[in-house]
């Protein structure tokens, strides 16, 4: 379990079994900006898929707009893989 804003690197995660996560969650603390804090929850994966023995994840993005009911999609070209250290 981690916040869900302004946190990267490994700050504030926590590893929990799921009573404390809903203990931790419903504490409702207030963040910095007057409002109730998020939190992303995670499963541990035990046997992760790994690129050269490193954890990685691929960026990729895309614009979805919608006017007066029609969709149109929009890929951008370019994406990165990141690779942990």
């Amino acid at each position: 379990m981690k916040p869900g804003e302004n946190t990267n690197r490994g700050n504030g995660i926590n590893l929990a079994y799921s009573s404390k996560v809903i203990s931790l969650i419903s504490q409702k603390k207030i963040g910095s900006n007057g409002k109730p804090r998020t939190y992303i929850v995670q499963s541990y994966i035990n046997n992760p898929f790994l690129y050269n023995g490193r954890k990685f994840d691929i960026r990729h993005y895309m614009m979805i707009t919608s006017v007066n009911g029609i969709l149109k999609g929009y890929w951008y070209q370019d994406g990165y893989i990141r690779t942990s250290s």
